[in-house]
């Protein structure tokens, strides 16, 4: 077996994981952050329900501290307003009585609640309790992309060693109340655009797939004509003379990108579409309504730039739950 190679996250270090296209989905822990908002109770549902199906340990994870109050400073609501005088001890309180509501079982549950910045904190809860997957709500909306765990969804994406299943307001999902099967995930839809990025992703949205004999939907997405051809492309499409050869290279390599090896864990189509990388994907979901969609993500540079503009896009719509799996070798 090769050696692991440390990692640095955040104020933590941890070991990459060692995967390969067989392998299989183990989940043992899991990670919801909760700010008390609409959002993240409804990813603390779909946290239950991973953890109902995988056995495993879940722990809901709420922090206090100055990024936390400056972010809901922001929010014009008497909740938010409230929510800034949350002593520890009511913190406590409020997260045993979001545990007992749930209907879960408590002996699986391992309630949290620490101060400080609250990204750190969370990376720090991934390093230390050698989380599988964290699960968060997002608010969503391009004008809430400062609040707390709108933002924060947004750098632990990039900054997790592990998956981040982040769930905004989907029209489908897969996680029902149900005890005896809570996940039903039937469709997933991986975009990918061939870079090292949606390489981890495509393992992962495989796993998925295998865990719950799924389909697994592989779409890539042709870029628009360049900007001094588009008008006469948009006119005169047959006008076009790279773009027949580009999507006839892009199904054959689509066709490539898995191994044979893989494919027999799943079922796996392939789709071709021409346009704006966001448009498209959110247009085609739309179309096939995917249980998940799963897209690779970029870590963060010495710029600390936040999210890749076609991920931050399609969570941000809000309408799917993503699992966003960060690229380890940048």
């Amino acid at each position: 077996m090769a050696e692991q190679e440390p990692f640095q996250t955040g104020t933590s270090v941890q070991t990459l994981p060692e995967e390969s296209w067989t392998g299989r989905l183990v989940v043992k822990n899991i990670l919801c952050p909760v700010d008390f908002s609409v959002f993240s109770l409804r990813a603390l549902r779909y946290a239950i329900g991973i953890a109902r199906h995988f056995q495993a340990r879940l722990f809901v994870q709420h922090t206090q501290g100055m990024g936390v109050a400056l972010a809901l400073e922001e929010m014009n609501t008497g909740s938010a307003r409230q929510a800034l005088g949350f002593s520890r001890q009511e913190a406590e309180q409020r997260l045993r009585h979001l545990i007992a509501e749930s209907l879960a079982d408590p002996s699986e549950i391992v309630p949290l609640v620490n101060e400080g910045d609250v990204r750190d904190c969370i990376l720090r809860t991934v390093a230390d309790e050698k989380i599988d997957l964290v699960v968060m709500g997002t608010h969503g909306h391009k004008g809430f992309n400062r609040l707390v765990l709108g933002s924060v969804a947004e750098h632990i994406v990039h900054e997790a060693i592990c998956p981040v299943l982040v769930v905004c307001r989907p029209e489908t999902g897969f996680v029902t109340p149900e005890d005896t099967e809570p996940v039903h995930l039937k469709t997933i839809l991986a975009a990918t655009d061939f870079s090292p990025n949606s390489g981890r992703a495509l393992i992962h949205a495989l796993r998925w797939g295998s865990e719950w004999n799924g389909k697994v939907i592989l779409l890539h997405v042709v870029e628009e004509a360049p900007p001094r051809m588009r008008g006469l492309v948009d006119l005169l499409p047959e006008f076009n003379p790279y773009f027949d050869k580009e999507v006839a290279e892009v199904w054959e390599k689509i066709q490539t990108v898995i191994p044979p090896e893989a494919l027999r864990r799943c079922e796996v189509s392939y789709e071709v579409r021409q346009g704006n990388p966001k448009a498209q994907i959110l247009r085609f979901a739309a179309e096939k309504k995917p249980d998940l969609i799963v897209m690779g993500a970029r870590g963060l540079g010495a710029s600390n730039v936040v999210w890749g503009s076609t991920i931050s896009e399609i969570v941000r719509d809000g309408r799917f739950p993503v699992l966003a799996v960060r690229h380890l070798v940048d």
